[in-house]
């Protein structure tokens, strides 16, 4: 895991995005082959039936999946995303995302996601490109 000082310093840049900063995401862990982080349950990220809005789910699996992505150094964009969405997210405190590197090229990134809830119950998973754009 990174030290928290660099922790700190990637939760300071991402909440300079609105989106970001709107859908509460911080990052928990981070090093060269994984990223953890989390965005709370609210009602206000819930669609009409009542559980956390796939919008939500995808934006928080690439936005952990981009800050691994990201971690040497390299502008990274989202060249493509894809999500399973396999049970809802409902009855939790927080919605967590863990992206693990599956291949870091050149110029593209490739990392799997899972999204869970508070009991490690998995609810989501899928896989994440990002085109390495420069140092």
């Amino acid at each position: 895991m990174a030290e928290d000082k660099t922790i700190d310093n990637y939760n300071e840049v991402l909440s300079r995005s609105g989106f970001i900063k709107l859908l509460n995401i911080e990052i928990l862990e981070l090093n060269e082959t994984h990223a953890k982080g989390r965005m709370p349950f609210d009602a206000k990220y819930c669609n009409p039936g009542g559980s956390m809005h796939g919008g939500c789910l995808y934006s928080l699996a690439d936005t952990v999946a981009g800050t691994l992505a990201y971690f040497k150094g390299f502008d990274v964009t989202t060249v493509e995303g894809s999500m399973n969405f396999l049970e809802p997210a409902i009855n939790t405190e927080y919605i967590y995302c863990t992206a693990k590197l599956k291949r870091r090229g050149k110029h593209l990134v490739t990392c799997d996601v899972e999204i869970t809830n508070d009991a490690g119950k998995l609810l989501d998973c899928g896989i994440y490109t990002f085109f390495r754009m420069s140092d």
